[in-house]
């Protein structure tokens, strides 16, 4: 007899590798001839202007290369979305 899964809809926020689901937010930009693609990430309903981002860079260069780096070289969520164009990316 086949097993059903029964999944606690209370918890389906948790079933994405144990984190919350997230708001993301994306912007672009051209500086000399390198595009910027900006990616954050918060909690839902989270202020553009709290320090709890997660904000990675993607720079796309001329000769077709990417980098893609996060602000202030930390994968941590303490950054303000409002301030990505002004961070340190590495």
């Amino acid at each position: 007899m086949p097993h059903s899964i029964h999944i606690d809809k209370s918890k389906l926020n948790n079933l994405l590798s144990g984190k919350n689901l997230l708001t993301t937010r994306t912007d672009s930009t051209t500086v000399d001839s390198t595009d910027y693609i900006y990616m954050g990430s918060a909690d839902p309903g989270s202020s553009e202007s709290d320090p709890v981002w997660l904000i990675q860079r993607t720079a796309l260069f001329a000769d077709g290369s990417t980098a893609t780096l996060f602000a202030n070289g930390r994968v941590t969520f303490d950054q303000l979305w409002s301030n990505r164009a002004a961070l340190t990316y590495s």
